[in-house]
């Protein structure tokens, strides 16, 4: 008997594109199951790896040499380690972005609106920010005091309950197939700039930063003007220990484009203690251009979500609203279960916004420190035939675009439903109607006493 030849990611993508790909077992991709228009295709990954140690180019210098002499001090690299992850360059993603809109007010059906997909060069300018170069892993501050000084880079946080895949979701905006970003364990995932991934809650105790993209020139400068003014302060300041202290305090220039924050997760593993350094960085971050919240599409919006809303709010942080895993709700419903069950819970959450709206005054609605009402959907961990998974090109638009990197020249107009013609009643009508209503209730039996 012949043994089976093993299909690649990128062959088995391009199978699944024929009509006869439904014979392999794979299903359709989300985006169309949910929808029966076809999107742009924009590409997930970047095109490079991240520093590891290869193989020489030479050949020759490999090999073991025949003599006795001692080896060359040469710097030869080793081979890399099998699990050392790595970003691998992926096919185009067939669902790049998903995001939903609100319906009217006065709209009797109620069901969410799809959204339409940003442009894609847009698209494509938010995934450079990502992609342009391999990520680093900043720091870890389990504490708001030591956290380093930022006036350069714009942050943007992510928020959520444990195990909502707010590590597996970094992990994919810097570019990792749907597996490795799944799966990335370790201080060698550390060492890759990727986040440490787990399906043990709370393993996230800290507040982790990862640097993504190149700086501007507008950055450099900014940061070049910010340090002269810094040192024209300390010569004016007579103390010399002052001076000295300030410059101890000096910021180095900015080298990223963009800081993305990893959050500890709160509810199940996690500790009170988590909770007060996330609010003091809500709300002292100077540089923090607003906060993702990730919900489970599957789980739904629960109390500690409302809290957290709560928070943003009280601090006056632009919100967005993510929601992860959709790749489960296929697992277990039919195509329109499945997307029914996000419009259910789209709902849900712009409703729960809107109470938590009416608790302030300046958190509102579209505002540049509110909330925005667009839902992204994604799902990380899923490999969706083709190692993207679904709607992370989407999602590194949307904190782009938070960040003020990129800008959206969408028109996100919602249409009012034409109001129903009503019926003009007299007002002789409404005496009648009254006096019959009073005869219907004297006609009705009266509750016993005992």
């Amino acid at each position: 008997m012949a043994t089976p030849t093993r299909l690649l990611p990128t062959t088995i993508a391009s199978a699944l594109k024929r009509p006869s790909s439904r014979r392999l077992g794979h299903p359709p991709s989300l985006r169309e199951r949910f929808q029966t228009n076809t999107s742009r295709h924009l590409s997930s990954s970047p095109s490079h790896y991240l520093p590891s140690k290869s193989p020489s180019k030479s050949p020759s210098k490999s090999l073991p040499s025949k003599s006795k002499s001692p080896p060359s001090k040469s710097k030869s690299r080793k081979p890399p380690s099998k699990t050392q992850p790595k970003l691998r360059p992926l096919a185009e993603a067939s669902n790049p972005a998903l995001s939903y809109l609100p319906p009217p007010s006065n709209d009797p059906n109620q069901r969410a609106l799809t959204a339409p997909t940003p442009h894609h060069d847009t698209l494509q300018q938010a995934s450079r920010v990502f992609t342009s170069q391999p990520p680093r892993f900043l720091y870890s501050a389990s504490r708001f005091l030591t956290i380093p000084i930022n006036t350069h880079t714009p942050e943007v946080c992510l928020i959520g309950r444990s195990n909502v895949g707010k590590s597996t979701l970094i992990n994919a905006l810097a570019g990792a197939d749907a597996e490795t970003a799944r799966k990335a364990h370790g201080l060698r995932a550390r060492g890759a700039g990727l986040a440490i991934t787990s399906r043990t809650a709370g393993s996230t105790k800290s507040l982790n930063a990862y640097g993504f993209g190149p700086p501007t020139k507008q950055q450099r400068l900014a940061a070049l003007q910010r340090a002269k003014e810094a040192r024209e302060a300390e010569d004016a300041v007579a103390s010399r220990g002052v001076r000295r202290a300030a410059r101890d305090k000096r910021e180095p220039p900015p080298q990223y484009r963009l800081i993305m924050v990893d959050m500890p997760g709160y509810g199940l593993g996690s500790e009170a203690a988590w909770g007060k350094e996330i609010e003091k960085y809500l709300a002292r971050r100077a540089m923090l251009r607003g906060a993702v919240l990730l919900i489970d599409a599957v789980a739904g919006i629960k109390d500690g979500d409302r809290m957290v809303l709560e928070t943003l709010r009280d601090a006056e942080v632009r919100t967005a609203v993510v929601l992860t895993k959709v790749d489960k709700l296929l697992r277990e419903d039919q195509p329109e279960q499945a997307r029914s069950r996000v419009e259910e819970v789209c709902l849900s959450v712009w409703d729960e916004l809107r109470k938590v709206e009416a608790g302030g005054m300046t958190w509102l609605e579209g505002a540049e420190k509110g909330w925005q009402n667009e839902v992204w959907v994604t799902s990380a961990g899923d490999a969706d035939t083709d190692g993207n998974g679904v709607g992370v090109v989407g999602a590194r638009w949307a904190i782009c675009q938070m960040a003020g990197l990129v800008e959206d020249s969408r028109t996100l107009k919602i249409t009012q439903a034409q109001p129903a013609v009503q019926k003009i009643v007299t007002f002789d009508q409404i005496q009648r109607a009254a006096a019959s209503e009073a005869r219907t209730a004297r006609m009705r039996p009266q509750p016993v006493s005992f």
